[in-house]
């Protein structure tokens, strides 16, 4: 006889309990201040998850939206331009992973600036679906939208900028300022002082760290002319002229006169230097022999200085 099958039926009830997610972030507001191009700064923020379920967040730099005073709207190629410069002037230690339920995480945001400019913008924490490998593979093929909700934002003030120094003043006992002006050719000067520096400057200020020789940097630096005139030999009192500087940027700027034989190396007694060019020797007599003399020879300058 062929057996009956009995199907029993079961009436299961399953609870369960669905979270957003509630993210905060403290402090609401971080200022790094003004910092130099190329140095930087490593301030710190908490993120906070306030609720029952763990969440996958991400963090990134975001202009200021429109109802926050930010421009109205972006192109995607001002939007591309935008997410250059923040990823490459603000960075974190931990940009993104999952924060445990009814947990916090102390993140570092390092601001190094790469150009001179004033940042006013956000920091954003994004919150993204975490799904395991099987079940990414399987959407992959479809056409579902991964869902992103902005979660929480503090803003972000931070400035870069470098020294930027300009000659205030030339004077001298017996010549007009109006006509030293012109012989030391200020305007020129003040005004290739405002320029960032080009990659010779570059290279000169990091001159350990080049094989180059100091005649080979100096040959590539821009040269200006500083006409002292003429003065008799004998019997005559040093011509003395006063230049005052001024730092006109907005951090501290370090300046310095630096002459042909500073960087001069010492050598033995037996070692032969060879033949100097004329040129060289004309201007080893000169050093030698203190006809020129710079006072102070370096010092430090405060903004508005």
């Amino acid at each position: 006889m062929p057996q009956s099958h009995h199907i029993k039926k079961y009436n299961l009830e399953i609870i369960g309990r669905g979270s957003d997610g509630v993210i905060q972030i403290q402090p609401q507001a971080v200022d790094f201040g003004t910092i130099t191009v190329g140095f930087n700064k490593t301030l710190q923020a908490t993120v906070y998850n306030r609720s029952n379920c763990n969440i996958f967040i991400e963090l990134k730099m975001a202009p200021k939206n429109e109802k926050q005073g930010g421009k109205t709207k972006y192109s995607q190629s001002e939007l591309t331009t935008l997410t250059k410069v923040l990823g490459e002037n603000f960075h974190f230690d931990t940009p993104k992973g999952i924060i445990n339920a009814k947990s916090k995480k102390m993140i570092s945001i390092t601001f190094k600036p790469q150009l001179r400019f004033d940042f006013d913008i956000n920091m954003v924490c994004i919150a993204r679906e975490r799904m395991d490998k099987d079940v990414q593979n399987k959407i992959s093929q479809t056409k579902y939208q991964e869902a992103v909700v902005e979660k929480s934002f503090i803003t972000v003030q931070a400035k870069g900028d470098y020294p930027l120094l300009r000659f205030e003043d030339v004077r001298n006992d017996q010549e007009s300022i109006a006509n030293l002006w012109e012989r030391f050719n200020m305007t020129k000067m003040n005004k290739d002082l405002l320029n960032p520096l080009n990659e010779s400057e570059k290279i000169f200020n990091n001159s350990d760290q080049t094989n180059q020789s100091m005649d080979e940097l100096v040959r590539n630096l821009t040269s200006f002319n500083w006409d002292f005139g003429k003065i008799p030999i004998r019997h005559a009192r040093a011509r003395k002229v006063t230049l005052t500087m001024k730092n006109i940027g907005g951090v501290e700027a370090k300046w310095l006169f630096k002459l042909p034989n500073d960087s001069e190396i010492e050598l033995e007694p037996w070692a032969d230097p060879g033949e100097p060019t004329p040129e060289k020797a004309f201007e080893k007599h000169i050093l030698d022999n203190k006809i020129f003399d710079v006072h102070p020879r370096k010092g430090t300058l405060q903004p508005g200085e």
